[in-house]
């Protein structure tokens, strides 16, 4: 559970804010989601706070999540602070912004490199899964590009970056290639490794400020709870 004063801020200008975000915080509540008009703070109301706090004589403070990631899922979330730099959520959607993920799987991935390029959907696809892949343009295409960065005996460290975006992405495409990530309780449902949550973290974003223009290229390493899976993996 994430403390009420405690945020790990990566990076922040007058029109922006990054953010490190632990694993059991939601990024936003979203009308009609199970989140929906329950107390718990999310991570913008969190991002709100800090602001109002950093500025006491403000009475409200304007924090807009640009993007999601999953409850479980760590990892950098950029927020917009002011009306110019809203326009950075257009280029995460037109594929502009860099986003790769830190993904352990399950398995010995054996190519070096490779390319998921599959239609997905939203829909009832069985035991708690809420996206699948389809066929014949029934779904959304969707492009994952992942490479190796480190082989387990019965798992793998990827690097997975997001060439499109869709809800579950990295999660169902990794599964699709029969290759899971480690503590996917949705599409991992029979794991071999243990781990409480997905073992998926955002560990770098590259786009051009939207009212600089400047390039940023932001990190966030490994939390510490992935940081022991990987220890236990090499067998330290």
């Amino acid at each position: 559970m994430m403390k009420r004063r405690f945020l790990d801020v990566v990076y922040e200008d007058k029109d922006l804010i990054v953010i490190n975000k632990p694993r059991g915080v939601i990024v936003a509540h979203e009308k009609g989601s199970e989140w929906s008009g329950k107390k718990q703070l999310a991570l913008v109301d969190h991002v709100r706070a800090y602001i109002v706090r950093k500025f006491p004589g403000a009475k409200a403070s304007f924090a807009r999540p640009l993007h999601r990631l999953d409850k479980e899922t760590t990892g950098l979330v950029l927020f917009a602070k002011s009306n110019g730099a809203l326009k950075l959520a257009n280029d995460i959607k037109e594929h502009k912004v860099e986003r790769v993920y830190a993904a352990i799987v399950e398995g010995p991935v054996n190519r070096e490199d490779g390319t998921i390029d599959t239609e997905l959907s939203k829909g009832d696809f069985g035991h708690g899964k809420k996206v699948g892949v389809v066929k014949n343009g029934e779904g959304k295409r969707t492009v994952t590009r992942y490479h190796v960065v480190e082989r387990y005996d019965n798992a793998t460290l990827l690097d997975a970056r997001l060439e499109t975006g869709f809800t579950h992405q990295i999660r169902v495409h990794l599964a699709s290639i029969g290759h899971p990530l480690v503590g996917d309780k949705v599409y991992n449902p029979h794991p071999k490794i243990k781990f409480p949550r997905q073992a998926l973290h955002a560990r770098r974003v590259k786009f051009y400020h939207p009212v600089s223009k400047k390039k940023m290229i932001l990190e966030a390493k490994l939390p510490p709870d992935m940081e022991g899976l990987v220890d236990n993996l090499r067998g330290n």
